[in-house]
């Protein structure tokens, strides 16, 4: 049978075209093959426990877990200082103080100039409290986030000494005293408007005999006769680098195994609060974990900005910041008010910002009340949201974008690419949705704990999907697949209802093993057996499901 021309050429625009409309098809962020299995999982269990799972880039039978995120890095100073050379040799942006100066501008500091201070801070902190370093010599750290709080915390990592991070913002005074009591510290840095409560709980702790003030140093003539009638042995932050400058020491290198700092947890069920200790070599293994979650083209650089506002006091934001110094970033602190951290982010215009469910379920409320009543901002929703949920595809820097949502996005700051979200109350998907399409950005929800020194899980990137664990859900979010430096499962928590043979999917008691996982409690060492196995599982007491796809849902 004869083919006329005209059906040949027919037939080669139909195969044609056909390629384009195929070629054109934008793909999927991500394959969804990759998204349907984030962990790897061993084949053999045991009896009341899950399989065991792993990062998939650090499959079981691989020789071990990541410990370092490069083979000379042993320690918070080995972090900082990678930092500093990745910042052009320390000229890069590093710290600024959420305090504007008289000018009403923000004053950078630069790595070098930090690293001058940490120095200088730590040689005069030694002198002035009479520290021995390598000998566990521990002090305290009572502010909110600011320059001082990193300067003090590099300080012990330079010179082998051990940190209290005390909250803040405590729910009792008493959590201070029974804190100061506990780990019987002589010395505490404290800001200036903490002094007070400091000055409260000194009466009850007669072994507090320093204390550094950060802030302008003015203290009223009020304090000083509290001061003096409690014989306490006060400074000013400045004073104290000025010392140092004077009578500089050399740095004293810690062992990856030492104590580096004391976090404090609180225990929901017997409302204790309980002092972690955590090693240079755990914190150093979670932040390797955290930056090998982050893809290549998505790694934190020196044009990096983060606005801190979460308390430093607590682990998740303290490894945030170590990482992002590893990798040269630059740190804002806000202005200390919680109901100014949205007008702060327009100041900074982040790129990285980490927060809270509470904090970001808010967000989305007031944008929604704010700008989401318009035909416009529906039709483009709905637009965007179809791209991400039904094709896979984050869509930014759209025509949608300029005409309504960037309005939303300017709000924190216009130039977040990668939102970070603490595990905590349950968050919606709705919230994770209207986050990725009216900011255009990756949101990334984790898995934190405490005694593991930060963070054990993490959603991947560009997993935009909609889960279900049950028939009964109708919305579904996780915290991802382990990360590389520590691995999980699940055991049977019968006396709450949960076992690894629950249906659909596996519930019960998180357990986490890896080099993050801490030392132990402080002088507590019954109770660190307690929670610490024969075979190094971590017993975190969350509750939490293995989703078909190797992620962890946290239950409680």
């Amino acid at each position: 049978m004869e083919i006329d021309t005209l059906s040949v050429i027919l037939l080669i625009l139909i195969i044609f075209f056909t390629y384009l409309s195929i070629r054109n098809v934008p793909n999927p962020d991500v394959h969804p093959l990759l998204l349907s299995s984030q962990s790897d999982a061993t084949k053999v269990r045991y009896p009341g426990e899950s399989a065991i799972y792993r990062n998939v880039n650090t499959p079981h039978g691989f020789p071990q877990l990541l410990s370092k995120p490069e083979s000379d890095i042993k320690t918070i100073k080995d972090l900082f200082d990678s930092g500093l050379k990745r910042g052009d040799g320390g000229v890069k942006k590093c710290l600024k103080s959420g305090q504007r100066s008289e000018g009403g501008k923000y004053v950078w500091q630069t790595y070098e100039q930090i690293a001058e201070r940490v120095t200088n801070f730590g040689s005069g902190l030694i002198k002035f409290m009479e520290l021995t370093p390598k000998t566990d010599n521990l002090f305290g750290i009572f502010m909110n986030n600011r320059p001082e709080w990193v300067i003090a915390d590099l300080a012990s990592s330079y010179y082998s000494l051990v940190t209290v991070a005390i909250p803040h913002i405590p729910l009792f005074l008493s959590d201070v005293i029974n804190q100061i009591q506990f780990t019987k510290i002589r010395g505490c840095i404290v800001a200036e408007e903490a002094l007070p409560i400091i000055l409260s709980a000194a009466s009850s702790c007669s072994g507090l005999k320093y204390l550094i003030i950060a802030g302008k140093g003015e203290v009223s003539e009020e304090y000083h006769e509290r001061i003096n009638s409690l014989g306490l042995i006060v400074s000013t932050f400045e004073e104290i680098e000025e010392i140092g400058k004077r009578s500089r020491i050399e740095h004293v290198i810690a062992a990856s195994e030492d104590t580096a700092t004391i976090v404090f947890s609180s225990d929901p069920s017997s409302k204790q609060s309980y002092g972690i200790e955590l090693t240079h070599g755990n914190i150093v293994a979670d932040v390797a974990g955290f930056l090998a979650s982050i893809p290549n083209q998505q790694i934190f650089t020196s044009e990096d900005i983060h606005l801190s506002y979460l308390s430093l006091a607590h682990i998740f934001e303290r490894i945030t910041l170590a990482a992002l110094l590893f990798s040269g970033s630059a740190i804002v602190f806000y202005s200390g008010l919680l109901s100014n951290v949205l007008s702060d982010a327009e100041d900074v215009k982040p790129t990285i910002f980490v927060s809270e469910p509470e904090f970001l379920s808010k967000f989305h409320e007031t944008m929604l009340n704010t700008f989401g009543k318009g035909i416009l901002f529906k039709q483009g929703y709905n637009s965007k949201h179809q791209s991400l949920r039904m094709k896979g595809q984050l869509i930014k820097n759209s025509l949608w974008d300029r005409l309504t949502f960037n309005k939303v996005k300017d709000k924190l700051g216009g130039r977040v690419r990668i939102i970070f979200i603490k595990s905590g109350p349950p968050i919606s998907q709705s919230t994770l949705d209207f986050l990725r399409i009216t900011i255009g950005c990756q949101v990334i929800q984790v898995y934190v704990s405490t005694q593991c020194s930060g963070i054990v899980t993490s959603n991947a990137f560009c997993d935009y999907q909609l889960r279900k664990a049950t028939d009964n859900d109708d919305e579904e979010s996780h915290c991802g697949g382990p990360l590389r430096c520590n691995e999980i499962k699940l055991i049977d928590c019968v006396d709450k209802g949960f076992t690894v043979e629950d249906i659909p999917n596996p519930r019960g008691e998180i357990c986490v093993r890896g080099p993050n996982v801490m030392k132990g409690y402080y002088k507590q060492p019954s109770k660190t057996s307690q929670v610490i196995d024969s075979n190094g599982w971590l017993h975190t007491g969350d509750i939490g499901m293995i989703l078909p796809n190797g992620t962890l849902k946290i239950i409680y």
